[in-house]
């Protein structure tokens, strides 16, 4: 199975294509009473699969200009281990990929931020299938259509060059397992 990203298929404002890796978290700490929610942090067991899944991906040609991840400590973790193995050049924490965030956040935040040749984002179950069914056009959205496993990604196509409503195309889905084969 190819899955190298190539210069061809992504750099919004060009009339090409943009392509955006959605990302989920991997493998946390299990919830606590008393404790917030938002410092779980990933176990051991999540860290090594992280690392194992970032440097296989770099071992295919996968590459990102930037990583968004949500503020939460475990998506945190995720996105530095991808920069860490030199998955993408910068990283920058995004606010609405907390739970509870928008997928028209991010078509503003490409509005605002403008040209950009590669992006992954990383952030939380069901939200991010919420918004990988935004970004195709799948309504009603569910939140079981589209199911991402801890550190599984989605890869959606922008073929206007664009990111936008109902304008992508789901070309990827895979589960660790899959990436790690």
């Amino acid at each position: 199975m190819e899955l190298e990203l190539g210069a061809e298929d992504h750099n919004p404002g060009t009339g090409r294509a943009v392509t955006v890796d959605f990302v989920r978290h991997g493998i946390a700490e299990e919830p606590q009473p008393g404790r917030e929610d938002t410092l779980r942090a990933l176990t051991d067991e999540g860290r090594k699969r992280c690392r194992k899944i970032a440097r296989q991906l770099k071992s295919m040609g996968w590459k990102w200009d930037l990583l968004l991840s949500s503020p939460l400590v475990r998506a945190r973790q995720t996105a530095e281990i991808f920069l860490d193995e030199n998955l993408a050049e910068d990283l920058e924490v995004f606010e609405p990929l907390a739970p509870g965030g928008s997928f028209a956040d991010l078509v503003r935040w490409q509005t605002e931020r403008g040209s950009f040749t590669s992006l992954a984002v990383v952030g939380h179950q069901p939200d991010l299938s919420l918004w990988v069914q935004a970004a195709i056009g799948l309504q009603p959205a569910h939140p079981e259509a589209i199911t991402l496993k801890k550190a599984g990604l989605a890869r959606v196509r922008f073929a206007e060059g664009r990111i936008d409503c109902g304008q992508g195309s789901l070309t990827l889905l895979l589960s660790p397992k899959v990436v790690l084969r």
